[in-house]
């Protein structure tokens, strides 16, 4: 088979998926969410597009959290070039990233000139606290919904102790369990 007919076997929503769909699509994420926009995303390709299914999403969530840059913009990448390679690329990263730098521009402009502003500072931290909240929300829902293997669970759990509570370097650690989790699959596959 293919590797082309491999990767639509694998996605079976992403075929057929036009430009201005595409567009669409990545532009309506863009639209409703900001800051913590991996739950919104969720919902829009996996619950009212079905271009992808739950499991799909999450690999490429991980896939995308180990690339450099910002989650959901390597997530548009990666869909956009399983849709209509380079090109769609570019259409998903400008459609997901047109509102945000608009709002982000108008903000910062508005930030500046109420920057010491107690009030101003606290609004900001409330809202980080509602965007970590619906990251580990998504995160809950994704692990409930695709049942991932127990490996896959401690490699995450390590992932978490070495990255989040001993401050380890994430680099040095994603290096280290790349290896420890190509290994746990080999084995359990063999």
């Amino acid at each position: 088979m293919s590797e082309a007919a491999t990767q639509e076997a694998e996605t079976p929503g992403l075929v057929g998926v036009t430009r201005g769909a595409l567009f669409a699509g990545s532009l309506k994420v863009g639209l409703l969410g900001f800051g913590g926009v991996m739950p919104l995303a969720r919902r829009v390709f996996v619950d009212e597009r079905h271009w992808l299914t739950d499991r799909e999403f999450a690999q490429l969530i991980g896939m995308s959290q180990v690339l450099p840059g910002p989650n959901v913009v390597n997530l548009a990448v990666i869909m956009g070039s399983r849709t209509h390679g380079p090109l769609g690329s570019l259409i998903a990263v400008s459609a997901i990233l047109f509102v945000p730098v608009g709002v982000v521009l108008l903000l910062a402009a508005f930030y500046a000139s109420v920057a010491h502003d107690p009030l101003a500072r606290a609004a900001i931290g409330a809202a980080s606290a509602a965007a970590a909240g619906l990251i580990l929300g998504t995160a809950i829902r994704l692990l409930l919904q695709t049942r991932p293997p127990p490996r896959g669970l401690l490699i995450g759990a390590a992932a978490f102790v070495t990255v989040g509570l001993l401050q380890w370097p994430l680099v040095w650690v994603v290096l280290a369990l790349v290896v420890v989790a190509i290994a746990a699959e080999w084995h359990a596959t063999r």
